[in-house]
């Protein structure tokens, strides 16, 4: 199966017949197609990539990277069933971001950060940006944590660095599903423009006839980011993808970035940490101030209170 970053032109279709709200923030849709042999979900992600940007500052690649994997991320959210259930990406790599961590809620909410948030911007042609050389070699790991059982890992070695690539690897290997992965953030020097992704795969009963015929339309598919700058909606780029008059879509999804961080949080992690480190954090006449990696926010504890922590680990032990 292909697995795309950059997909070549391909004629501008007809607006779709399927009937969708008007929904001005970012969205996901599922659909299934092909007599039900194979299914989609696409994601509208610009407002959530600009955010994302905004928050921590990034270079135009450092943003790229991130947006991708934020983007792939909340598409594969849509499989988590409980409320309380997430799913997390971690890239652990050798090249000028060093790394990359995203998490998404099953509620379609996304966060993460780039260990290096503003690196040298390279480009492999022009209006490319180079993603591959910037995040290098490394391993990609997702968690999914159903928040009832004992979390799923799965681990690949990075295929090529672009992110959908490397996706779709996961997949594959992971998971043992065949995948058409697309991921899109386009930029200008203003910032995100316009950001997405495509996810398609095969279902068990999928005949061969069916591979052969999603392998080709991948192969000709136009750049996701094009497609939403061209005005294109999830369910308009899941039709240009199948042609298929009968494709079933669900109900669509808002999704947007969000961190779930608190004061309350903090001071978990904190009691977490062990009473001998805590101990040494109580030393400190200014308190201690805790940042949040996924939105900056600053959380500030006087040495009174980092006492009182040091006292309430003692009594619980």
């Amino acid at each position: 199966m292909q697995n795309k970053n950059n997909e070549k032109d391909m004629k501008t279709p007809q607006q779709s017949q399927t009937s969708f709200p008007t929904i001005e923030k970012d969205y996901i849709v599922r659909a299934t197609a092909l007599g039900n042999s194979v299914r989609a979900i696409a994601v509208r992600s610009t407002l959530t990539c600009q955010e994302m940007t905004r928050i921590h500052g990034l270079s135009p690649i450092a943003s790229a990277a991130l947006g991708r994997l934020c983007t792939g991320l909340l598409m594969m959210s849509q499989e988590l069933k409980d409320d309380k259930a997430s799913i997390s990406a971690t890239i652990h790599c050798d090249g000028p971001l060093k790394g990359l961590t995203a998490v998404c809620t099953s509620d379609a909410k996304v966060r993460g950060y780039v260990i290096e948030p503003v690196v040298e911007t390279n480009y492999k042609s022009p209006g490319k940006l180079d993603v591959k050389s910037s995040v290098g070699k490394g391993d990609l790991t997702i968690i999914k944590d159903s928040g009832v059982c004992e979390p799923y890992i799965g681990q690949i070695e990075l295929v090529s660095g672009e992110i959908a690539e490397d996706l779709a690897a996961y997949f594959v290997i992971s998971e043992q599903i065949p995948s058409v992965v697309s991921l899109g953030v386009k930029m200008n020097q203003d910032g995100v423009t316009h950001a997405g992704g495509l996810i398609v795969q095969l279902l068990p009963d999928a005949s061969e006839d069916i591979v052969d015929y999603i392998e080709a339309r991948a192969l000709g598919f136009p750049e996701i980011s094009w497609l939403y700058e061209e005005g294109f909606t999830p369910e308009q780029v899941i039709d240009l993808f199948f042609g298929d008059p009968d494709v079933v879509y669900y109900e669509p999804r808002e999704c947007s970035y969000k961190c779930n961080c608190s004061e309350e949080r903090m001071i978990r992690n904190l009691l977490t940490i062990g009473i001998n480190d805590l101990e040494h954090l109580a030393q400190d006449t200014d308190g201690i101030t805790l940042e949040c990696h996924f939105c900056n926010h600053k959380y500030h504890f006087s040495q009174e209170k980092v006492q009182e922590f040091v006292d309430q680990s003692k009594n619980a032990n």
